[in-house]
Parts: structure tokens; sequence; C-alpha cells
């Protein structure tokens, strides 16, 4: 007779589970990618300013959170858009740094990159299947998967972006 040891194995198995998941990759609506004006700048401390179409921001791939939204008297919405790091990698921004967040109503405010770093932020760019616009927190919103994160909402809440134009990366 043998005996078989299944414990161990499954043991493992549990281990090697993921996080729960944060965002789904979804493909490229029509409407994202046809050509259109810039919507987002974003400059490095060192360098030259980066400009992105809807178009430019979608070719860099697209995930899907839903999520509460703060601003939005935390009801949940789904966003969709590229990630925050993809943005940013492509401008040439490290993950560490701080940068300047702009929107077209003036508003703006600083954050830290340092702690989101494995965090999944959302450039969103369309809402519920709907294109953002100015009238309805777009073209650009930075979004939090406070859905999947315990976040310090203190800290994150003013830096839910409605209405994103940019991202400056402040020098050290």
């Amino acid at each position: 007779m043998r005996v078989v040891h299944v414990l161990p194995v499954v043991l493992a198995l549990c281990a090697c589970r993921s996080q729960p998941l944060t965002y789904e990759k979804v493909s490229a609506d029509p409407r994202l990618t046809a050509p259109g004006p810039v919507v987002l700048t974003v400059t490095p401390a060192a360098g030259k300013a980066v400009t992105f179409t809807r178009a430019q921001l979608a070719a860099l791939g697209l995930v899907s959170i839903t999520t509460p939204d703060p601003s939005r008297k935390n009801k949940v919405y789904e966003y969709t858009g590229p990630l925050l790091s993809s943005v940013l990698d492509a401008a040439g921004i490290p993950r560490g740094a701080t940068v300047h967040l702009t929107a077209h109503d003036r508003y703006a405010t600083d954050l830290r990159l340092a702690p989101l770093k494995d965090v999944p932020v959302v450039v969103a760019l369309s809402s519920g299947g709907q294109l953002l616009e100015l009238r309805n927190y777009g073209p650009v919103y930075l979004t939090f998967p406070y859905h999947a994160y315990t976040l310090d909402r203190t800290v994150y809440n003013s830096a839910w972006v409605w209405q994103l134009k940019g991202i400056e990366e402040r020098p050290d």
C-alpha cells in the first residue's frame, strides 16, 4: 500500500496564489485609438516634455478597474486606461519620483510615487464604456485601486485628479 502525501502539495499550491485581481487587461476601444488632440503632457525633471493623445496612451496597454471613487461619493465605477507606471516609463520618469499633477481647472497637487511602486494606479480615459471628457472628469482622470489596496485616503483622495492635463517630475 502506497501513502500519498497530499497536504504538502496542497500547501505549496496555496502559497503560490497571487494577489487578488486588481485590474483586468482589456483590448482597445476604437474610440480610444482614433486620432485626436494631446490630452496629457508629462515632463521629466531633466528632460523634454512628452505629449500624449488618447491613442498614444491606449497604445501603452489598457487595463480596467472597478473601484469606489471618493470624488463621486464613494460609489463604485469602472475605469479604463493605461497604468500610470507605463505612462511614466514612456516619459522617462523614475517610479520613485515625486510628481506635480495639474488639472484643466488649475487644481494642482504633488504625489510621491515611491509608496505606490507596486500599486496599479490607472490613468483613466473612459468610465463605464463612456469616453471621459471635460464635462465628466476627463479627458484624463487619475484613479486608484481602493477596492484592492489599503491606501491612506487622507493622502490619496487629493490625488484622484480629474481633468488631469499635466504630470511634471519634481527635482529631488
